[in-house]
């Protein structure tokens, strides 16, 4: 996870413990949004950055305690709390076009490795031609098409 409950609590104070009394009845309602968040974040930088990233940079740890937040908010989240999470998904959606960069660093050298040559995403974004494997480009196109 992108996210602990322990970094919630540090940006968020109380209204942690406020919003976990309102779910009472979930023991595990905080690790469920934290859960949740990381599965939205990686739905988006998933077909740019090979997952897991080898270190987790601040920007993401933020974004991940904005998305949790609004998750637990399950009524009506207050307008900061959803203009917060609107701003981490409008990044993330730029992430995902290449406009915008997480800043990951190497643990080693502490540079950034952002879009580093050669490094393959977890998944190729729809639409990306294939370069490997048994037929190519130009064999696939000798095939006839489906319609």
């Amino acid at each position: 996870m992108y996210a602990t409950e322990t970094d919630l609590v540090a940006r968020f104070g109380q209204e942690v413990d406020q919003l976990k009394l309102m779910h009472a009845s979930t023991s595990t309602a905080v690790e469920d949004a934290l859960q949740d968040a990381t599965e939205e974040i990686n739905g988006y930088i998933g077909g740019r950055y090979a997952l897991p990233l080898p270190n987790v940079p601040s920007n993401l740890e933020r974004m991940a305690c904005d998305i949790a937040r609004y998750r637990l908010y399950f009524q009506q989240p207050t307008e900061e709390v959803r203009k917060r999470y609107e701003d981490a998904i409008s990044f993330l959606k730029l992430v995902a076009t290449g406009k915008a960069h997480l800043q990951i660093q190497d643990t080693e050298t502490n540079q950034i490795v952002d879009d580093q040559p050669g490094k393959k995403p977890s998944t190729m974004p729809i639409g990306t031609s294939y370069t490997g494997g048994v037929f190519g480009d130009s064999i696939l196109s000798k095939m006839p098409s489906i319609k």
